[in-house]
C-alpha cells in the first residue's frame, strides 16, 4: 500500500465521519422531537461509526509521524531524521491540524462512553445530540481547513522536525494531559442543556456529571501542573508561572469548575442553586472553547500557541452560536429549573460555597480581561498594550487569601441552619495558635503578605486537625470502627486533603516568589566567585555536536555551607531552522532539595572569553509540587469512589 493511498484514506475517513455526524445530529433530533427510538438508534449507530473512523484517522496519522512519511505535509512540517518514536508520536499534537485531529478523537471517545450508558433517562438523548454537534464542528474544521494528510508539494527527504522546546518529557504529557480535561467539560456541559431541553428538573445532571467533572478537574490539575514543570524546566526563566495568556486560558476553565464542584453540592444535598449551576458548567465549557479560539487563532503572542489560521473565523461563529443557542433554551426552559429550597441562614454551608463561588469568578474575570486586554487595545488603539504579572497578583492576592479563610471556616459550617458562635467557639484553639505563628513569621521575615498566608494556612491545618480529632473521639466513645467512619465520612476527608494540597501550593508560590534570590556570575574555567553565602566553581566546559546540533556545556559545582551540588546547564544550538525560528534552546541545571531549588542557566560566552550564567535560588518550591499531587490524590479518590457507587 502506498503512502499518498494512507492519506486519501485519511481524508475519505474524515469526511465520511462529518456525513455521518450530520446524520446523526438529524436522527438523534428527530427522535427527540417524535420520541422515536429508531431514531434514537440509528444516532447510536452514527456516534459508534464516527469512533471507530476517527479511530481510524488517528493510526493513519501516528503510523505516518513514526515511518516519517515526508509525502504528508503536517509530517513533513512537523518530524525530521533525528526525530525519536517518543517525540514523533507527539508531533501529533505539537501542530495545528494534529492537534485538532486528537481534539475530536477524544470527544468522540467520550461520546461513545455516554452512548454506552444504559438508562432510558429522557436526557440523554439530547445529551449525545449536543455532544455530537460540537464533535462535528471540529471535524468540520479539519476536513476543510487543517486537514492532517495533505500532501508535501515537494518530495523531502528531511522534515523540519519538532520545535526543540518541545522535546522534553513534560511536555510531550502536558497538552494530552489538558486536552483529556478540556474536552471532559464537554459531557457535563450537554448533560446541563439536555437536562433544560427535556425539561427535566431533578438532579440527574448533576449526579451524571460528577464523575466527569472530578475526571475534568483531575486532568486539568495534571496538565498545568506539568505546564508548569516544563517551563520551569526548558524556559530557562527561573519560574513556573508567567501569567502567559496560554497559561490564563488553561487556568480560566479549571477555576471555575472547581466553583461548580463546591455549589453542586448544595444542588446533591438540598436541591440548590439549580440554574446557578447550569450557568457555571456553560461558563466553564465556554472558556475551554475560548481557550482553543485563542491558542490557535494567532492573536496572542505565547511560546504556547499555534501559528495565525484561518480557523479564528470559524471559532468565533461557532462560540457565538453554542452562546445563543445553550442561553435561549435556557431562557425558554427557565421556569423548569427551579430550587425546590431557599438559603435561609446567612451561617451555612450553602452560603459560604456562594461566596466561594464569588470570589473564584472574581479572579477568572481578573485573568480574563487580563487576557484579552491587549487584543482589545489593538482593537481600540492599534497598540498591543501588554498586562504585566504584577498586574495579576495585585488584583488575585486579596481573593486567594478570602478563598483560604471561607477554606478554614466552611467545612465546619452545618447545612443550612448553623451557629457562628458555636463555629467560632470551634476554631478559637486554631485561630490563637495559628495568629501566633502569623505574628511570629512576620517578626523573622518582616513580611506582610507571608504572615497573612501563613497564618490562613495553620489555620486550615489546625482546623481540620481539630475536626479529625473530634471525630476519631466521638468513634472512640461510640465503640465504632475506624474504617466506616472513613467510608461514611469519605468526600469530608477527601476535599482535607485537597485543601491540604492548596495550602502547599500557596505556601509554595508564596515563598519562592517572595524569598527567591537571583544573581548574575561571569566565569572563566576553573574560577570561583562569591554570592552572599554560596560558592559558585566552574570546574569544566565542553562542546559536543550531533547531527542535529551543538552543545555548549558547563560543570559547575555550587556550595551552600558544607554542601556540594554539580550543576550541568546546556546551550543547544541547531543547525537547521526546524519548527521555529529560534534555534537556540537552554537546557537548565537544577538540584532540587526538600528546602530550596539551585538552578542554574547557561547564557553565552562573552567576547572576554568568560562564561556568563544565571543564578537563581528558588526556596520551598518542592510544596507546589506536592501539594499539586495531594490536591490531585484526594479528587481521584473521590472519583473512584464515586464511580463505585454510581456501579
Amino acid at each position: 500500500m502506498g503512502q499518498p493511498l494512507l492519506n486519501n484514506i485519511g481524508e475519505a475517513s474524515l469526511f465520511l465521519s462529518l456525513l455521518i455526524g450530520l446524520v446523526g445530529i438529524f436522527s438523534l433530533s428527530a427522535g427527540i422531537l417524535q420520541k422515536e427510538d429508531k431514531f434514537i438508534h440509528i444516532g447510536k449507530r452514527c456516534i459508534n461509526s464516527i469512533f471507530a473512523l476517527l479511530t481510524l484517522t488517528m493510526v493513519l496519522l501516528l503510523y505516518l509521524l513514526i515511518t516519517k512519511d515526508y509525502s504528508n505535509a503536517y509530517v513533513s512540517k512537523n518530524v525530521s531524521n533525528d526525530l525519536s518514536t517518543l517525540y514523533s508520536v507527539t508531533a501529533l499534537w505539537a501542530g495545528q491540524e494534529g492537534s485538532l485531529l486528537l481534539w475530536a478523537w477524544i470527544m468522540s471517545i467520550y461520546l461513545f462512553i455516554v452512548s454506552m450508558v444504559k438508562t432510558r433517562d429522557k436526557l440523554i438523548p439530547s445529551t449525545k445530540v449536543t455532544i455530537l454537534f460540537v464533535l462535528s464542528f471540529f471535524i468540520l474544521l479539519i476536513v476543510f481547513i487543517e486537514s492532517p494528510f495533505a500532501l508535501s508539494l515537494s518530495a523531502e527527504s528531511n522534515g523540519r522536525g519538532l520545535n526543540p522546546i518541545l522535546q522534553n518529557i513534560y511536555m510531550a504529557i502536558h497538552p494530552v494531559t489538558l486536552y483529556i480535561g478540556y474536552i471532559a467539560l464537554t459531557i457535563p456541559f450537554a448533560f446541563a442543556v439536555g437536562s433544560i431541553l427535556s425539561k427535566d428538573n431533578s438532579n440527574k445532571w448533576i449526579e451524571l456529571s460528577k464523575r466527569w467533572t472530578y475526571f475534568s478537574w483531575i486532568f486539568l490539575s495534571a496538565g498545568l501542573l506539568l505546564g508548569s514543570r516544563w517551563a520551569y524546566l526548558e524556559l530557562g526563566w527561573g519560574g513556573y508561572w508567567a501569567w502567559d495568556p496560554v497559561e490564563n486560558v488553561a487556568l480560566m476553565p479549571w477555576l471555575v469548575l472547581t466553583a461548580f464542584i463546591h455549589s453542586s453540592m448544595a444542588q446533591e444535598k438540598r436541591s440548590l442553586l439549580k440554574r446557578w449551576n447550569i450557568f457555571l458548567i456553560f461558563l466553564a465549557f465556554f472558556l475551554s472553547i475560548f481557550g482553543t479560539f485563542i491558542t490557535r487563532s494567532g492573536l496572542i503572542s505565547s511560546v504556547h500557541s499555534f501559528a495565525q489560521s484561518e480557523i479564528a473565523n470559524y471559532f468565533i461563529v461557532f462560540i457565538f452560536l453554542i452562546v445563543i443557542i445553550s442561553f435561549f433554551s435556557y431562557y425558554k426552559n427557565k421556569n423548569y429549573i427551579k430550587s425546590e429550597e431557599e438559603i435561609t441562614s446567612l451561617v451555612s454551608k450553602e452560603n459560604f460555597f456562594i461566596f466561594n463561588n464569588i470570589f473564584f469568578l472574581v479572579i477568572t474575570l481578573t485573568v480574563f480581561l487580563g487576557t484579552t486586554f491587549p487584543i482589545l487595545s489593538e482593537f481600540a488603539t492599534g497598540e498591543k498594550i501588554l498586562v504585566g504579572p504584577s498586574f495579576y497578583n495585585l488584583v488575585n492576592f486579596p481573593n486567594v487569601l478570602l478563598l483560604m479563610l471561607l477554606m478554614s471556616i466552611a467545612p465546619i459550617i452545618p447545612w443550612k441552619n448553623g451557629d457562628i458562635v458555636i463555629s467560632l467557639r470551634f476554631i478559637l484553639v486554631p485561630l490563637v495558635l495559628s495568629l501566633i505563628l502569623g505574628i511570629t513569621t512576620f517578626v523573622f521575615v518582616n513580611e506582610y503578605k507571608t504572615s497573612l498566608v501563613v497564618f490562613l494556612s495553620f489555620l486550615i491545618i489546625t482546623t481540620m486537625m481539630k475536626e479529625l480529632i473530634t471525630d476519631f473521639k466521638i468513634q472512640y466513645k461510640n465503640k465504632g470502627k475506624t474504617s466506616s467512619m472513613l467510608l461514611f465520612k469519605l468526600r469530608r476527608y477527601c476535599s482535607f486533603v485537597v485543601h491540604l494540597g492548596i495550602v502547599l501550593i500557596v505556601l509554595g508560590i508564596n515563598f519562592s516568589s517572595v524569598f527567591a534570590a537571583k544573581y548574575d556570575i561571569s566565569l572563566k574555567k576553573s574560577e570561583t566567585a562569591i554570592i552572599d553565602n554560596y560558592k559558585i566553581e566552574l570546574l569544566d566546559i565542553y562542546r559536543n555536536e550531533n547531527e542535529a546540533k551543538t552543545i555548549l556545556g558547563a560543570i559547575v559545582a555550587l556550595y551552600d555551607g558544607k554542601n556540594r551540588y554539580i550543576l550541568n546547564p546546556e546551550q543547544n544550538n541547531y543547525k537547521y531552522e526546524g519548527n521555529r525560528e529560534i534555534n537556540k534552546e537552554t537546557e537548565v541545571a537544577i538540584y532540587s532539595t526538600f528546602a530550596k531549588d539551585y538552578y542554574l542557566i547557561l547564557i553565552d560566552q562573552n567576547t572576554k572569553g568568560n562564561f556568563n550564567f544565571k543564578v537563581y535560588i528558588n526556596p520551598l518550591v518542592s510544596f507546589l509540587w506536592i501539594g499539586s499531587f495531594v490536591s490531585i490524590l484526594g479528587v481521584t479518590v473521590l472519583l473512584i469512589r464515586r464511580s463505585k457507587k454510581y456501579e
